[in-house]
């Protein structure tokens, strides 16, 4: 039995789920405040005191997350890297490996270094986050004083209008190094889902090695993309310690190091790994390409960006604009009967969570 490329997913929800919590309740606090600054004359100073009680409520919120995401996390990924040993177990049986299968292997740390490693960034959103609300808040309230002085409309009026092309964007929590921004939820479950990811795959190779195997081949997924493309199928070394060809002509083409530096395994990869044993392992059969089914998750993934946005929306306009909350709520539902037709068209699963804005 294989790795799961799931199993880092399904563990991860359980961090993304607190983030997506908080996020939403964020969004609630900001679009409240807004709101109570409305067009009342002293509106600067009702103006100050809704940004500083916005920013209390937001540290409170925040601090709860510093609470409750260092245990989630160490707890994931103390579960992935048992499962990695459990499927490594599984493997063997199935390979005849002989020996104490299920003998006590020396404590690597691994999984605390992981942990720490996936911990750091998530508790630097912090800072990115107070930043985002406090601008948003800035912004969408003096441009909207700017646009009653100049238009025929009130401040709470433009105020929604602002507040409304920002709800499709989610709290921004992260910038990666390309620039984009990453929405606190998606932040946190592919930063979690990435970690737990390499959980699965330290635990099931520190067994291996128990075992004095170095080989694993790579599974052949069905949405692969092009930085996996070359390992599909393909001989890795745990180690690196293995090099050239096998007693059966099989090349090991990389270390797991080498391969993952490469991309294979990225945030996302569908792939996994199992044992390879020269002579005995027989591998995924055909390895074919399928740029289509990478094309197709990216389209689910514009899909489901779309229907948060809408959500968001929805939830910030409650207070502001009702008549714009609910045009929101019925965007929304013509959003979600023409996705949910574009899967059934396309043979693709409904993975709900990805557009859950609430804490299951």
């Amino acid at each position: 039995m294989a790795m799961r490329p799931n199993e880092a997913r399904d563990l991860a929800e359980r961090v993304r789920d607190i983030y997506v919590a908080a996020e939403s309740l964020i969004l609630e606090k900001l679009a409240r405040a807004v709101a109570n600054t409305g067009d009342s004359p002293d509106w600067l100073t009702t103006r100050l005191m809704e940004q500083r009680a916005l920013l209390r409520q937001l540290d409170r919120i925040l601090a709860d997350l510093d609470r409750k995401v260092p245990g989630a996390v160490e707890q994931v990924i103390g579960l992935a890297y048992n499962r990695g040993i459990a499927y490594a177990v599984n493997d063997a049986e199935k390979a005849g490996i002989e020996g104490d299968l299920f003998g006590r292997v020396a404590n690597t740390g691994a999984e605390t270094v992981i942990a720490r490693a996936a911990i750091e960034p998530l508790g630097g959103m912090r800072l990115h986050v107070r930043r985002w609300v406090f601008d948003v808040f800035n912004r969408v309230t003096l441009q909207a004083a700017a646009e009653v002085i100049t238009g025929n409309v009130t401040r709470r009026e433009a105020s929604a209008r602002l507040l409304r092309t920002l709800a499709g964007q989610g709290v921004k929590g992260f910038t990666d190094k390309s620039g984009r921004q990453w929405e606190m939820g998606a932040y946190a479950e592919m930063a979690t889902r990435t970690a737990t990811s390499q959980a699965l795959r330290e635990g099931h190779g520190d067994r291996l090695l128990h075992y004095g195997v170095d080989t694993v081949i790579v599974s052949d997924s069905p949405e692969e993309c092009k930085l996996c493309r070359p390992y599909e199928g393909k001989v890795l070394s745990l180690t690196g310690n293995t090099t050239g060809k096998l007693k059966d002509g099989k090349t090991v083409v990389a270390s797991l190091r080498e391969a993952t530096g490469k991309g294979l395994f990225h945030p996302g990869c569908t792939h996994s790994y199992s044992v390879y044993l020269p002579g005995i392992t027989k591998g995924p059969g055909r390895v074919t390409a399928n740029p289509d089914g990478d094309r197709l998750r990216q389209q689910q993934r514009a899909y489901e960006r779309r229907i948060r946005g809408l959500k968001r929306e929805k939830i910030l306009m409650k207070d502001l604009d009702p008549a714009a909350s609910t045009l929101a709520g019925a965007k929304l539902r013509a959003k979600q009967e023409e996705f949910k037709a574009w899967r059934e068209a396309n043979g693709r699963k409904d993975l709900s969570y990805r557009t859950n804005l609430k804490s299951r």
